[in-house]
Formats: structure tokens, C-alpha cells, sequence
């Protein structure tokens, strides 16, 4: 074999492909479990409960790495792979070294990824590559024609299922040849950083995107019809959203069950929508 061929990033050895392929079939189920406390949070956790379990023999430690991989985690399932092989050749990093490992980046490198990653994903393989798919087994389909189903899942599914191995390979090798570098450079601790920020970006546009609320009422003072939700707009676009999502994490933070605050957002709204205020 030759040295070129040696250090390819996507040459894998004995045991390295036995992981690949578990963490491979492993992944095809987290959209399984999927619940909007957690989004693939539980899936996740459950695919890397055998790594984590080989890693870390001691329990205590086993449950903590079992707890971080539990918590909210979403992307466009093709786009997986490349995070968790990342994420497991992360985990195998502070199990080496766990006094010089920066433990809060595992999470935090997720955090970063997945925001973007969804965007790009469900771009190519939702908005662009799913059409093209359909587009090809349309006329058949029309016809009446069997082919026209087949044609789709092989034109959509075959490369889906390319990127997903090779995604997985390449997260998990690039991990495992610069993890270590970048940890004693500081550059994970930069990565971590910015990987924070563009999260907490990702959390405001959805806040803005999926909490939808608007007063309806408009008091006449003095003559003067008083539109609340224009005077809102203009002190800060987006304000009472944003003061929900505040509300709800401070609360989260204190404890609450979450299935309580979703309770309680359920019944301010049939209260407030009844007597016509929002």
C-alpha cells in the first residue's frame, strides 16, 4: 500500500471499521423517539450507548457521557453522521485524557454544528436533491408506471446513504487527528466560543420564527384608536416572543417540567385568544 493510500482520511483500519459500520446502522433510527423536549436527543444518546459504554468503564463517568448525549440535539438526519463520528472520536480524546480535555466542548461542538448543518442539509436534500428525485419519477409515476416510485428512492436513497458513510468516516478521522492538537492549541476553546454564539443565534431566529404572538387589541384614547402591537413592534420587533422563550428557560432552569410549561402555554392561549386579546 502506499503512503499516499496510508494516510488517506477515509482509509479505515480493522477496528475503526467496525465502529464506523455500529455507528452507521446505529444512526438510521434517530428520528425514532424524536419529542419536542429533546428533538433526536434520546436517539442520539441510544446510538452512542455501546462506544460510551467501551469507553468508559468506570459507571459514574458512563452516566455522565450517557447524560450529556441525551440532551436537545436536531439536524437533517444525513448531516448526523459527520457530527456524532466527531463527537465519538471526542468522547475516545477525553477518555485518554480526561485532565487535559476540555469536556464541555463535546456538547458545544454539537450545539455549533447542528444549527448550520440543518440549514445546508435540508437545503440539498429536502429543498433541491428530494425535487430533482421527484422530477425523475414523475412522468412515470403519472403513467401509472411501478418505476416511477422505484426510480425515486434510488435516485434520492443511494446517494443519501453515500454521504451518510462517508460523513460518519470523515467526522470521526478528522476528530481523531486534530482533537488533540486543537485542545493543546486552544483552538477547541475558540471553536467552543463561537460554536456558543452561532447556537444562541440559531435559538433567537427560531424564537422569532416559531413563536407567533400579537395583541388584537386596540384601545381608543382620547379619539385615538391605540394599535398595542405596532407600539410593541417599534420599541423591539420580535419582543413578546423573545420574553416567552426568556420565560420559559428561566423557568426550565429552576426545574419545571417541561410538560407543565407546555400545559400552561396551552391554556394562557385558548385564555387570552377567548377574551380576544391576542
Amino acid at each position: 500500500m502506499s503512503e499516499t493510500r496510508k494516510n488517506s482520511i477515509l482509509v479505515l483500519n480493522k477496528e475503526e471499521k467496525k465502529t464506523m459500520k455500529s455507528l452507521f446502522w446505529r444512526h438510521m433510527w434517530i428520528m425514532q423517539g424524536i419529542n419536542w423536549v429533546r428533538m433526536q436527543g434520546i436517539a442520539v444518546a441510544w446510538i452512542m450507548q455501546p462506544f460510551l459504554r467501551k469507553l468508559y468503564k468506570n459507571d459514574d463517568q458512563y452516566w455522565a457521557a450517557m447524560k450529556r448525549h441525551a440532551v436537545f440535539f436536531n439536524t437533517t438526519p444525513q448531516m448526523a453522521p459527520f457530527i456524532l463520528g466527531l463527537t465519538l472520536s471526542m468522547e475516545e480524546e477525553n477518555a485518554k485524557n480526561p485532565e487535559k480535555f476540555d469536556i464541555e466542548s463535546i456538547n458545544g461542538i454539537k450545539v455549533g454544528l447542528m444549527g448550520p448543518f440543518a440549514g445546508i442539509g435540508d437545503s440539498f436534500f429536502v429543498g433541491t436533491f428530494r425535487i430533482i428525485a421527484t422530477g425523475l419519477a414523475l412522468g412515470l409515476s403519472q403513467q401509472g408506471s411501478i418505476l416511477g416510485p422505484i426510480i425515486f428512492l434510488v435516485a434520492y436513497n443511494i446517494p443519501s446513504v453515500i454521504f451518510r458513510w462517508f460523513g460518519g468516516i470523515l467526522g470521526y478521522k478528522l476528530g481523531g487527528n486534530y482533537i488533540a492538537k486543537a485542545t493543546q492549541s486552544g483552538l477547541i476553546a475558540s471553536i467552543t466560543k463561537s460554536a456558543a454564539i452561532m447556537g444562541l443565534m440559531m435559538i433567537g431566529v427560531m424564537s422569532a420564527q416559531s413563536v407567533n404572538f400579537s395583541f388584537a387589541i386596540s384601545p381608543t384614547i382620547g379619539g385615538q384608536v391605540l394599535n398595542v402591537q405596532s407600539y410593541l413592534d417599534q420599541i423591539l420587533l420580535g419582543l413578546i416572543p423573545v420574553l416567552s422563550v426568556l420565560g420559559c428557560y428561566k423557568l426550565l432552569k429552576k426545574g419545571a417540567n417541561p410538560l407543565y410549561i407546555i400545559c400552561g402555554i396551552l391554556v394562557v392561549s385558548f385564555v387570552l385568544a377567548f377574551f380576544g386579546i391576542a
